[in-house]
């Protein structure tokens, strides 16, 4: 669509604006917007997208890594734009975006479909401080928040900047994949992301002494793998902290483990009691439900255990130490076998059944042939020694003597 550069979009009315966001492509429309010397006029007419995320993609690559922003919009298409710190990724781009006071050159894709989304390529200097900026643009203009941030921890231990990027502290998801274990810092986004009622997942976390945090903010992190401490904590509050994730129906979640103030077994059994846990049966868990493998709990025989579904079980370990004293428990989720992999898990034993009775029986063999073997030699030996006894006994009586007449 082409449009006179001197027209007056804050001139349309409201209706025929709307019209024209669902007609023309949003990037066409943003590479009007960044051209402009005010935003307004898009800003009245855009529709708010049903999805902002902004994404660090981490590559073992050499300079590899960068940012991904996405929009998604209800009537209009969605678009990918891949920010860059070198300018490899553009050999050839013409265009020249100007986002505040930062010049990204840039290059859009050509669609291969109409429901792809469009792919915008930028180079941008100033990696972390230009991204900030752009997404800034980007809410100001679409007149929104960005609701879901994923980054991986070393992106904020390398740069204090994005630790300190306010998007952290107000997304509606924020997302690490990876492992954390700066207890200070998770616990201070916590206290500000659970007074906005935000959303934390961290895939494996470790939180040393979860101090001066209520227990409603601890819970409202969720992670696959955590390590988090509770010895200084009263019981009371490690007993609401259980109940809030076994309340907690977040599929990622694997394994709590969590160091407890030294209990007797009484104080185990108080709170299996207060919890109303049902002592685990003699049948293992395993013969009908799966987990993950953990080297550090032996998980197959637990003490405890919560239906928290028809699916779904948790089981509950306790490791003793010298003193019969519990220092340390690991909530464990199990998930029931499908038709399928119980079929499968019962095929792998009898083909193992069927391959160590297959070993036996060649092992019997190769004894019983050796045992022939062993039999045909001895025969043969004792042969040998007849024969060797024989000219023995002929050299010593000598020949027989002629007698001549």
């Amino acid at each position: 669509m082409y449009l006179n550069p001197e027209f007056k979009f804050a001139k349309l009315p409201w209706l025929a604006g709307q019209r024209l966001f669902r007609n023309m492509n949003v990037v066409d429309l943003m590479n009007i917007a960044q051209a402009s010397p005010s935003t307004d006029w898009l800003t009245q007419i855009a529709s708010v997208p049903t999805n902002f995320s902004v994404t660090f993609v981490s590559s073992d690559r050499f300079f590899q890594d960068h940012w991904d922003i996405r929009m998604d919009f209800r009537d209009n298409d969605a678009f990918i734009w891949h920010l860059w710190p070198n300018a490899t990724q553009i050999v050839g781009a013409r265009i020249k975006w100007m986002v505040g006071k930062h010049k990204l050159v840039t290059k859009i894709e050509k669609k291969k479909s109409e429901r792809e989304p469009t792919i915008i390529h930028s180079f941008m200097v100033g990696f972390q401080k230009t991204l900030f900026e752009i997404v800034e643009w980007l809410e100001k203009l679409f007149t929104c928040k960005v609701t879901n941030i994923n980054i991986p921890f070393p992106a904020l231990q390398n740069c204090p900047r994005t630790a300190r990027w306010s998007a952290l502290r107000y997304s509606k998801n924020l997302t690490m994949t990876t492992s954390c274990a700066d207890s200070e810092w998770i616990v201070a986004i916590l206290k500000e992301r659970y007074a906005q009622n935000c959303k934390t997942f961290i895939g494996e976390v470790e939180i040393g002494r979860p101090r001066d945090i209520s227990v409603e903010a601890l819970s409202s992190l969720t992670y696959r793998s955590g390590r988090l401490n509770f010895n200084l904590l009263s019981f009371d509050y490690f007993l609401e902290y259980v109940k809030n994730l076994m309340a907690s129906d977040d599929e990622r979640f694997l394994i709590l483990r969590a160091r407890i103030p030294d209990w007797t077994i009484e104080k185990v059994n108080e709170f299996a009691q207060k919890l109303e846990l049902a002592r685990s049966p003699l049948e293992t868990l395993s013969r009908t439900h799966f987990t993950s493998e953990f080297g550090d709990f032996d998980v197959t025989r637990p003490m405890f255990q919560y239906n928290q579904s028809e699916d779904i079980v948790l089981a509950f370990n306790f490791l003793v130490k010298p003193g019969d004293l519990y220092a340390c428990m690991a909530v464990v989720r199990w998930k029931r076998k499908s038709a399928d992999r119980i079929e499968h898990e019962r095929q792998v034993a009898e083909n193992a059944r069927r391959n160590a009775e297959e070993d036996a029986r060649m092992m019997l063999e190769e004894n019983d042939e050796e045992d022939e073997e062993e039999d045909v030699r001895d025969v043969e030996g004792a042969r040998g020694d007849y024969r060797r006894r024989a000219i023995i006994m002929a050299v010593v009586r000598g020949p027989p003597f002629n007698i001549h007449h």
